[in-house]
């Protein structure tokens, strides 16, 4: 999130305070579902399918883009389009790079 708030920081300096706010709803939309899935597949109590949480997963994002544009119609859609595209692959991005610096019990061979 630091990286997301970083970039937002940059962006609001350069186009306004309205832009910054956009980006980073856009990337609390996307990393909110993911959290809560995370949290959910990592629980004891995990009974569902995989699949019915991606399902969820993006059924809330879904949700969550709607509030956010019925709640903020002037919000920018290509601010919150770049806040949402960091905030899905930043999460895959630093486990990629855990994992090939051995953080995360990758193989240094």
């Amino acid at each position: 999130m630091l990286v997301v708030c970083v970039g937002a920081g940059a962006a609001g300096t350069a186009a306004g305070v309205h832009i910054s706010l956009d980006i980073m709803l856009g990337a609390v939309v996307v990393l909110l579902p993911t959290g809560w899935l995370a949290l959910s597949l990592t629980s004891a109590r995990s009974a569902l399918s995989p699949i019915w949480f991606g399902l969820a997963r993006y059924s809330l994002a879904a949700l969550g883009f709607a509030a956010l544009f019925a709640l903020r119609p002037g919000s920018h859609p290509l601010a919150v389009l770049a806040g949402s595209a960091v905030g899905l692959f930043l999460p895959s991005a630093l486990i990629a790079k855990g994992k090939w610096s051995g953080q995360y019990g990758g193989s240094e061979d």
